[in-house]
């Protein structure tokens, strides 16, 4: 079964963020570096250790290569 969430570790994000990690860094990142589309992004939460990132179930995207860099960054 294909992955809808992922849980990514704040230390393998690419992301100079000088511990001042907030939702609107992550998701330009996620967006524009991941090139996730936004439309795919159903919700995404930042916590202390970790970024939460739900796919919305409406789309088929599991063969793109976004997709498939997501996976690698977890």
């Amino acid at each position: 079964m294909k992955t809808r969430e992922f849980k990514i570790h704040t230390d393998y994000l690419d992301l100079d963020y000088d511990n001042n990690l907030n939702k609107n860094l992550v998701e330009e990142y996620v967006i524009e570096d991941l090139e996730v589309p936004q439309d795919c992004i159903e919700s995404l939460k930042v916590y202390d250790d970790y970024v939460d990132i739900k796919l919305s179930n409406t789309q088929r995207y599991f063969n793109d290569d976004w997709y498939v860099n997501l996976q690698r960054v977890c």
